[in-house]
């Protein structure tokens, strides 16, 4: 390990918990009572959507639909449909507390640095009782460009009071992948069966789960 990690930066969606078919169920009851089909999607369209905000894949979706509506109005049902799938339905991913308890008892900071909503940040932190094992949490709400650009991760190690290249970003996406790597964190990939394949390769270690990491595996870096 070329730079001694102090802190550790988690993502949220699909790294911490099993969002990506909630939010597609919500894309698609939405985009469905305008009458467009989210099938029509190209692929690389819909793997491109992980990792990032949604009001920058609502972009895009009703740009490529073309539909004629009110963003925010829009904006508002998609997510009123999503929070009500993840206060019922979400469920955190395997190692999630086992990991956040290793960071802690080592003296890790830990951040969450994320391209959800706050709202939504707030309520799984409150489903799954672990807002007090973050330092610092950054939100999409909080950054003017979403993953994948750098801002988020560059904002959390700042605000965690440490340079990049001292800190450790967990990931599953390949646009949050991005995000960290151009930040000058280190970074760690979560393979995830739930999202389309993504392209994990910039990651410095690939694992299959939050439960393989270590103090050893951070040390190898």
């Amino acid at each position: 390990m070329r730079f001694a990690i102090r802190g550790v930066i988690y993502d949220l969606d699909d790294l911490m918990v099993n969002s990506y078919p909630l939010h597609m169920e919500a894309m698609l009851k939405i985009f469905e009572k305008y009458g467009k089909d989210m099938g029509n999607l190209p692929s690389q369209m819909v793997k491109n959507m992980v990792g990032r905000r949604i009001k920058d894949i609502l972009t895009d979706l009703i740009g490529f639909f073309e539909l004629d509506v009110d963003f925010e109005k829009f904006s508002k049902e998609r997510s009123d449909i999503f929070l009500a799938l993840v206060k019922s339905k979400i469920k955190p991913m395997p190692g999630l507390l086992k990991s956040l308890r290793l960071f802690t008892e080592n003296n890790f900071k830990i951040a969450l640095g994320s391209s959800g909503t706050k709202k939504y940040i707030n309520i799984v932190l409150k489903k799954f009782s672990i807002k007090d094992y973050f330092n610092v949490i950054v939100t999409g709400d909080d950054v003017k460009n979403g993953k994948p650009n750098p801002e988020t991760y560059l904002v959390s190690a700042q605000k965690l009071g440490l340079k990049p290249q001292n800190t450790l970003v967990l990931e599953d996406a390949t646009n949050g992948i991005e995000s960290a790597k151009v930040a000058g964190c280190w970074c760690i990939a979560v393979k995830n069966k739930n999202t389309p394949p993504q392209d994990l390769s910039r990651a410095d270690i690939i694992v299959k789960s939050l439960e393989e990491i270590d103090l050893d595996l951070i040390n190898s870096l």
